[in-house]
């Protein structure tokens, strides 16, 4: 008897707070809320309302015009004809947050957000950092290598210093086939 007697509390309990629609068509939905409630004799206006609570708010709406005439059965078989042309109103029976919970975040989730905001900001100072730290002289080099790809293109077998300084040239890298007109200058011949 005290077996029965959970069993029956656990029923009820599952019966006002977790019997849910799901996959279900109402009419199933509506049977298992019966078996649910098995040995206590609920009112039939209060099975409806719970049962009624239970489906998408589109299908309720067009339920509650019914009237009073209409058997629980009846509603339960137009309700399963309406999800039957309407398939798409289970997605409709989104639980819509609080205007409170939407106000008031949880507490983790603002520091979250404080964490991500520092994290932010040191970031964007360690990149003005680095800019401002950039040598200007990239400038410089941008146009000493714009002035090597204008100067002329190197004889063969000479060596650079010649080729820029020609004569001038104070040093000589080998093998240099460069010749002057001078004769005590005969290069690296």
């Amino acid at each position: 008897i005290h077996r029965t007697s959970q069993s029956d509390e656990k029923r009820l309990q599952q019966l006002l707070t977790a019997c849910e629609l799901g996959d279900k068509r109402p009419s199933q939905l509506l049977r298992h809320m019966r078996q649910l409630a098995g040995s206590y004799k609920l009112d039939e206006t209060l099975l409806k309302q719970m049962w009624l609570q239970r489906l998408p708010h589109n299908v309720r709406q067009i339920l509650s015009i019914s009237g009073t005439s209409v058997t629980l059965d009846d509603l339960a078989d137009m309700a399963d004809k309406m999800m039957e042309i309407y398939p798409d109103s289970r997605g409709i029976n989104a639980v819509q947050p609080s205007s409170r919970d939407a106000m008031n975040p949880p507490l983790d989730i603002q520091q979250q957000m404080a964490h991500l905001t520092q994290q932010l900001a040191s970031l964007q100072a360690t990149i003005s950092t680095i800019h401002s730290r950039r040598p200007r002289s990239t400038s410089r080099r941008r146009s000493v290598s714009r002035h090597r790809l204008r100067s002329p293109k190197r004889a063969a077998g000479i060596c650079w210093y010649h080729s820029n300084y020609g004569e001038k040239a104070r040093r000589c890298t080998k093998p240099c086939n460069f010749t002057t007109s001078k004769p005590d200058h005969q290069g690296n011949q």
